[in-house]
């Protein structure tokens, strides 16, 4: 998954675009199951920590974008 490449660029990597999008819908997908399954607060944990890992691979605040009290992104 990208959450768990190095620290290089995605485009140093050769990742493409398609790639990209494709480990997001992964992710969105693995979290919506997990959403179900998990406690309120261990599903917001998970986010929050999903949120950080994005935001340290990409240099984006992530959390800022898409917060885990936000229906909408997830």
């Amino acid at each position: 998954m990208l959450l768990s490449a190095s620290g290089q660029d995605a485009v140093e990597d050769g990742v493409t675009d398609e790639e990209v999008v494709a480990a997001a819908e992964t992710l969105g997908e693995e979290l919506a199951a997990a959403k179900d399954e998990s406690s309120e607060f261990a599903f917001t944990t998970m986010v929050m920590q999903c949120n950080e890992a994005i935001s340290d691979e990409t240099g984006i605040d992530y959390g800022s974008v898409c917060g885990a009290d936000d229906d909408s992104c997830c």
